[in-house]
């Protein structure tokens, strides 16, 4: 893979694993809006996190399109990420 292959894959993993952090966001939002529907904050927030994740969405499918010898969908393996996460905290001290 050429160095723009690589820098293509490495936007499209990190716009994916932000894309599904934002889905466990979504889903809080939800619960607090199902809580006090009248909230307008919560509705805000829900609202929010919604046209992020189309825009981050679409930016996903843009670069897939202009890659198209790339397959179509990335595994993402959230425990080495869980793993990176525990490793940065610790080194945070």
């Amino acid at each position: 893979m050429n160095d723009d292959g690589s820098v293509i894959a490495r936007r499209l993993a990190f716009l994916e694993r932000e894309l599904d952090r934002m889905g466990g966001g979504a889903d809080d939002a939800e619960h607090e809006l199902r809580l006090n529907p009248t909230d307008p904050a919560a509705c805000r927030r829900l609202e929010a996190i919604y046209v992020l994740a189309g825009k981050t969405w679409a930016e996903i499918l843009e670069l897939r399109a202009h890659h198209p010898d790339r397959p179509s969908v990335i595994r993402y393996d959230h425990n080495a990420d869980a793993l990176a996460d525990r490793t940065y905290r610790r080194a945070l001290g």
